[in-house]
């Protein structure tokens, strides 16, 4: 009958038209937006071994394979820290950027996942930048930073819970049976059986299979004052100048901001073969005999050292700390442990120092000092000290602390 009556036809085919463009003049509009808005594209992120031969898989059901040198990894990789092994994941923004938003260092016998690190295609997008990581087992260093151009969408996922993390300073250790998110610096919000806990500046909380969070508990008393040096060094940390000669060039410490962290920047470009110590030093002056456990941690990172080794003395690292202290008989005594990168000269000793990698964040952890220096036990801290010592070097410090519990 349509064919009898072409004014419906056209009538028909008018309206079909119009219904289409007006879809579409709604529709592309709003997709165009959709994709400006919430295109997102890969973050560029790296895998760097500290210690030993981590294992990667780029997929679940390949191969592992051993990272001997730093490279480049995407999401999806997973990788684990077999017995001394360690490594360092660092994310960054961007292939032409060098910017650093978080750095995940995996300790020994830990597996950890990257599961989604991406940011917003364009400029105009309200987005974040989003990360998501998973550790499936061991202990994982994270630290975050706050870019400037956009806000850092941090998660944490674990077999027990999911925590969000502000920029700060983290500690997530995951067993069999739970998992604990310790908070250094920043504010962590942690997620478990349908309840969020906030687990503020030097708190911690433990998480259960199929629990809820536990209230937030103090972690541990850190004694140190400033050690993420977001105040100027004076007036907690004073610096300390030494050159061999009054006429040669001195060294410098200053703080410095590196991928949005704060870091003391250690460094003497001079005369060669004159000794010269720079470093920063803090009055601790705090009793420990209530505590049994003292544990030093600081993250290193080196760049140049003109003496290799320790020296032939094994006392002139790039970097070095010394704690000061008085043991339970009222004898002063000092604990020290340098850092090196440059492998020393023939017959010259090494004595408590250590090779880490040059131009990578290194967190070291001393362990348990009650317990390492059980013969001559610690009673009371009197100060630390943090220095380069040697002719010429290069070499930072961040996130200095001393935790007792």
């Amino acid at each position: 009958m349509l064919h009898r009556n072409p004014e419906r036809i056209a009538w028909t085919t008018l309206i079909i038209a119009f219904v289409i463009f007006i879809s579409l003049a709604v529709a592309v509009p709003l997709s165009i937006r959709w994709y400006i808005f919430y295109a997102t594209m890969p973050l560029s992120a790296h895998l760097s071994p500290i210690k030993g031969t981590p294992l990667m898989w780029e997929r679940a059901e390949e191969k592992a394979l051993g990272v001997t040198s730093r490279r480049e990894i995407g999401e999806q990789v997973r990788v684990r820290s077999e017995d001394a092994s360690s490594a360092t994941v660092t994310i960054g923004q961007g292939e032409q950027s060098e910017t650093v938003l978080a750095t995940v260092h995996l300790y020994n016998n830990g597996e950890l996942a990257l599961r989604q690190i991406r940011e917003p295609r364009f400029g105009l997008s309200p987005e974040p930048v989003r990360v998501v990581v998973e550790v499936l087992e061991g202990r994982a260093r994270i630290s975050v930073a706050q870019p400037a151009a956009r806000p850092l969408e941090f998660v944490v996922q674990t077999p027990h819970c999911q925590a969000e993390l502000a920029a700060g300073s983290y500690s997530v250790q995951v067993s069999e049976d739970e998992t604990e998110v310790a908070v250094r610096y920043g504010e962590a919000q942690v997620t478990a059986a349908g309840k969020l806990v906030t687990v503020g500046l030097g708190e911690r909380t433990v998480i259960s299979w199929g629990q809820a969070p536990a209230s937030p508990m103090p972690a541990a008393r850190n004694l140190i004052v400033n050690g993420n040096f977001t105040e100027p060094l004076a007036p907690s940390w004073q610096t300390d100048i030494y050159q061999q000669a009054p006429d040669v060039a001195a060294g410098a410490a200053e703080i410095v901001i590196i991928g949005s962290r704060r870091a003391v920047f250690f460094s003497r470009r001079g005369e060669e073969g004159i000794h010269t110590e720079t470093g920063i030093s803090q009055i601790i002056d705090q009793d420990v005999q209530d505590y049994d456990f003292l544990s030093l941690h600081l993250d290193v990172r080196l760049m140049y050292q003109s003496l290799s080794g320790g020296g032939y003395l094994s006392s002139e690292f790039p970097l070095m700390v010394r704690l000061d202290y008085t043991d339970i008989y009222g004898k002063e005594r000092f604990w020290v442990h340098g850092f090196y990168y440059q492998d020393p000269e023939q017959n010259w000793p090494i004595l408590d120092g250590e090779k880490i990698p040059s131009f990578v964040w290194y967190p070291y952890e001393s362990g348990n000092l009650i317990q390492s220096l059980q013969a001559t036990q610690p009673a009371h801290i009197n100060s630390i000290r943090i220095y380069a010592s040697g002719h010429n070097y290069e070499s930072m410090v961040a996130e200095v602390g001393l935790t007792a519990r």
